[in-house]
């Protein structure tokens, strides 16, 4: 991420792996979290996305040739240079410039192919009518913990035979996912945007919070124990069963919901501590102060079933005096790079840092 720090809405507008966000949502959490942890950039990805959008018009009938000359003409545009202090991306003059440029090639498109009307008329409704998102499903074959991350940054650590389905992408309005056997989810906090939990017949719904669920299949029962945060369980059907009892509950820290699938029922109780699946996670409160970074990695592998790559040298003098709390494993690693100047990247399981080192 740190090397789009110092770009501008050029860089952006020219960058292919944003473009490639833009029209087609790849690197869809790269490009999000880029956004969160760089604030200064945000007036320029947005501008450049408006940019690209408003160019190409999220219609195909339009060609990426065609696509670049336009941007070019845009950019051509934008003074280089400017006497005193102006905010051109807050002005309309530069949509008004790229709407113009697009009726302009639309209009040209449909005077020279009499039948690109109609083709304008489908590529229209593909775009009111969106593709819904490819389904994903990760299943933990192995005898050991699997760490699964979610298109938001969320992290999910699955138990033996475990499985978690989700959409390759969230939808802006919710996130949903759905389980079965035992996992532990760290959510990324986004009231706007709610995650609810699919296990079994019960429904859970966080804004951001960790907690573990069982809920194994044949079972007529689903556990739910809250470590962080606030949850709210109920069931997935409401109708049915004539049963008195109340079928949502909101829960908080250190209290734990039974919920019995057959009649419905939902039983509320508070445990000493928020330990359910015997998982290194339940425990871990991820308080350092003066510890050697190698250390911190060695916890943080044994207690997400990952591997760090790093070199040991380099970071021989590191420490870290810092106390996370139920963030991903992604936010994790942001936190504890930025402190100690160092970078990392997430592939196939494998986080690896690179560092210069510290004083």
């Amino acid at each position: 991420m740190n090397s789009y720090k110092d770009f501008e809405v050029k860089d952006w507008v020219e960058d292919l792996q944003f473009r490639r966000w833009v029209y087609h949502g790849e690197s869809d959490l790269f490009f999000r979290s880029c956004m969160q942890n760089n604030a200064a950039q945000v007036p320029a990805m947005e501008q450049a996305r408006e940019i690209l959008l408003s160019v190409r018009g999220e219609l195909d009938i339009i060609s990426e040739k065609e696509v670049r000359s336009r941007v070019t003409e845009i950019l051509d545009a934008i003074p280089a240079d400017n006497p005193q202090p102006f905010l051109w991306w807050k002005g309309n003059w530069l949509k008004v410039a790229a709407i113009l440029i697009l009726a302009f090639g639309i209009g040209l498109s449909l005077y020279r192919k009499p039948g690109a009307l109609k083709d304008l008329e489908f590529s229209l409704a593909a775009v009111q009518q969106p593709k819904k998102a490819r389904s994903m499903q990760v299943t933990n074959h192995t005898g050991n913990i699997r760490l699964v991350t979610l298109p938001d940054g969320s992290s999910v650590i699955l138990k033996p035979n475990a499985r978690i389905t989700y959409p390759e992408y969230f939808e802006k309005s919710k996130r949903e996912v759905s389980m079965a056997g035992e996992a532990f989810f760290e959510v990324v906090k986004n009231p706007a945007q709610p995650f609810f939990v699919f296990a079994g017949s019960m429904v859970t719904k966080v804004k951001g919070t960790s907690f573990s669920i069982r809920a194994n299949e044949g079972d007529d029962e689903v556990k739910l124990v809250v470590k962080t945060g606030i949850v709210e369980v109920s069931a997935l059907e409401n109708e049915g069963a004539d049963n008195p009892q109340p079928r949502k509950l909101v829960l908080k820290p250190n209290e734990q919901v039974t919920f019995n699938q057959k009649n419905k029922l939902m039983t509320a109780e508070l445990v000493e501590k928020p330990v359910l699946l015997d998982l290194p996670v339940e425990k871990q409160d991820f308080e350092f102060k003066r510890t050697p970074l190698t250390e911190v990695f060695t916890r943080m592998e044994e207690t997400y079933g990952i591997m760090i790559r790093f070199d040991a040298e380099a970071i021989s003098r590191c420490t870290i005096t810092a106390k996370l709390g139920d963030e991903p494993v992604s936010e994790k690693m942001e936190m504890i790079c930025s402190v100690v100047n160092a970078k990392y990247e997430l592939s196939n399981g494998v986080i690896t840092v690179t560092s210069n080192g510290c004083d």
